[in-house]
């Protein structure tokens, strides 16, 4: 929320800045009227997208919803103003609204329409300059609002007053670190979208400073971190150390893709240098998680839960705007990662393995797997506002994802059963007993965690306990498959627990000889462990019940679960159905776990000092060591 002295801070801060600039008639500056036009042309063509779009895309119909108050201000008689929701904010479509009215009005040709647009623009405009409506989230106020009424007052500056004009630049200025410094707190995507609405309020004040201020901050967002933003390995973090390729990623995509399309043809645009780790964020990263058109929905977060989300679909226009940027590295690479996300086609990738975000990846033609290991500054899954609300066993290292289609988990967040969560050992709890877990959102994972990397192949290993239960628990992979085991998992109130393998929606048919089960093109060989449950059973949910900001939409689906009643250590190796890759588990305790690779090779996590000997080789390591031999 902005409190009063806020609010008065920002008008003083304002008038001191618009002094001498082009709201007062002062100095105009070649590259603020380029980036203004820039602007207005990337609106009006759909090469720049609103922060916030409208609801309502037609003019008339947008006209037809407002209605006078008794200053002659116009408002909207659909719209609840009071209302508070911190993620739909309802009281955000005045301005979304009049945004895309904006655009529509620059675009009209006819001379009547063009008259009633630009009345009611302005009309709305007073409205909400008038009444000056904030919201408890900071994004709305210092984000959000900020870039449409940016927006708005870019497109509108030549029929604005003077006076509306300063009232409007004072609001856009909630959103400019040059105004409030503290803004300059935030990183990774927030940081990106704080600098655009800097930009506008340069625009909009004629303040080259602002523009300035926020160039160097995209320069700064494009540095490798320690914590939030790009890291070395190619991945993106946000919200503290917690991997967000989906979400604020590929939001921090179209962010930077619009900031350079606005800077562009100017001296503020960055350079093939500044822009190599953006390249390499989206070609080494985000592609080697995309399977086809589908991203890996363990790297999106809190927006797994929302509707129709799907981020590779969202990042294909600025991912095609960027391929025409001229000071943008790897061009030809990035069109062809468009071609693979618009024919949903897969390519032979093979294993990567991040060091930063502890992650390891399998990506072929007929096969994807993802394990998320972690480490001790990293961060549980995220729940805010009200979003993610069942995804405690989410946050658990060991999550696993296993595609062959790439459809097995879309839309899934109403039918799933979040107590069989792939990769992971809980205690059955049904949804009320999941909620009443502490938010882990802000918590770091604990334990001991090693990684190793060799040709073709990598280990992780985690020793860690979770609110009471302790597991040991490595991931060895090779270029087309994987090998999961388990050891000394137990909890301290002795209940029954169950390790899920899989669980996504069912084909219709799955087949289980012995101890090898095979469902919708996955092979899956369970060599040690409990006993194997396979169900495919019908599930009924609605959308509000992972997320309680979206409404009671019903859904159904049939779903195939693949789990083991724990008895303290499992091992199961999973590949394509057309695959053949024989692992030998060597040692599997609390601590030691070793494998041979179906290459011969051996790899092993030490969780103590210690050797063992396979084949007449014997083979030592250190506590907290992991090895490929």
């Amino acid at each position: 929320m902005i409190g009063p002295f806020q609010k008065f801070f920002s008008v003083i801060l304002v008038f001191f800045i618009t002094l001498g600039s082009t709201i007062t008639g002062g100095n105009k500056n070649a590259d603020i009227k380029k980036i203004g036009q820039n602007i207005t042309d990337g609106l009006l063509s759909g090469q720049l997208s609103p922060v916030s779009g409208s609801d309502i895309q037609d003019a008339d119909t947008i006209i037809s919803l407002t209605k006078c108050d008794s200053k002659g201000n116009r408002y909207f008689t659909d719209v609840d103003y009071a209302n508070q929701d911190r993620t739909t904010w309802i009281a955000a479509r005045h301005v979304t609204r009049t945004e895309k009215l904006a655009i529509l009005y620059r675009l009209e040709t006819d001379a009547d329409k063009k008259d009633e647009y630009r009345k009611t623009i302005l009309e709305l405009l007073d409205y909400w300059i008038d009444k000056d409506y904030t919201n408890p989230n900071w994004w709305h106020n210092r984000l959000s609002m900020p870039n449409c009424l940016g927006d708005i007052g870019i497109l509108m500056k030549n029929d604005l007053s003077r006076k509306q004009l300063r009232k409007l630049a004072q609001l856009v200025s909630r959103g400019s670190s040059t105004v409030d410094p503290k803004l300059n707190s935030h990183t990774g995507a927030n940081a990106i979208d704080l600098s655009m609405s800097t930009i506008k309020f340069g625009v909009l004040t004629g303040n080259r400073q602002a523009i300035k201020k926020a160039a160097k901050v995209i320069a700064g967002e494009l540095k490798y971190s320690n914590g939030e933003g790009l890291n070395s390995d190619s991945t993106f973090f946000q919200h503290g150390n917690r991997l967000y390729m989906g979400g604020y990623g590929a939001e921090f995509i179209s962010g930077l893709t619009q900031l350079i399309t606005m800077l562009s043809g100017t001296d503020y645009i960055l350079s093939a240098e500044q822009l190599k780790p953006l390249a390499d964020f989206i070609l080494d990263g985000m592609r080697y998680m995309s399977f086809g058109s589908t991203l890996d929905p363990t790297t999106m977060g809190r927006s797994v839960s929302r509707l129709n989300t799907q981020p590779l679909k969202g990042i294909v226009r600025p991912l095609s705007m960027l391929a025409q940027t001229d000071e943008m590295p790897r061009k030809d690479e990035i069109a062809e990662y468009i071609s693979s996300i618009n024919s949903d086609k897969k390519n032979d990738y093979g294993l990567h393995y991040y060091d930063v975000a502890k992650f390891i990846v399998i990506n072929n033609s007929d096969f994807y797997f993802s394990f998320r290991g972690g480490d001790n500054e990293m961060l549980y899954s995220e729940i805010i506002n009200d979003e993610n609300i069942l995804s405690y066993n989410s946050a658990v290292p060991g999550v696993t994802t296993i595609m062959h289609t790439g459809n097995e988990y879309y839309n899934i967040s109403p039918v799933y059963d979040y107590s069989f969560v792939p990769g992971t050992t809980a205690i059955y709890e049904t949804d009320n007993e999941l909620k009443a877990h502490s938010d882990n959102t802000y918590r770091t994972l604990s334990g001991t965690y090693s990684n190793a990397v060799a040709d073709g192949a990598a280990v992780s290993a985690i020793k860690t306990s979770h609110d009471g239960i302790d597991m040991t628990i490595t991931c060895f992979a090779v270029d087309n498959a994987a090998v999961i085991l388990g050891a000394g998992i137990k909890n301290a109130d002795g209940k029954a627990m169950n390790t899920t393998i899989d669980q996504s929606y069912y084909t219709g048919s799955f087949t289980q000889n012995g101890n090898t089960v095979i469902h919708n093109g996955i092979k899956y060989n369970i060599l040690d462990g409990g006993t194997v449950h396979t169900d495919a059973v019908h599930r009924t949910g609605t959308w509000n019940r992972n997320n309680v900001t979206l409404a009671a939409i019903p859904a159904e689906a049939d779903l195939f679960t693949l789990y083991l009643e724990n008895n303290g250590s499992y091992a199961y190796s999973v590949m394509s159905e057309n695959t053949d890759a024989d692992f030998t588990v060597i040692e599997n305790n609390e601590n030691l776990q070793a494998v041979r690779l179906p290459d011969g090779r051996i790899a092993a996590a030490f969780f103590k000092k210690g050797d063992f000997s396979f084949n007449g080789t014997t083979y030592s390591g250190k506590a907290g060591e992991a090895k490929i031999y």
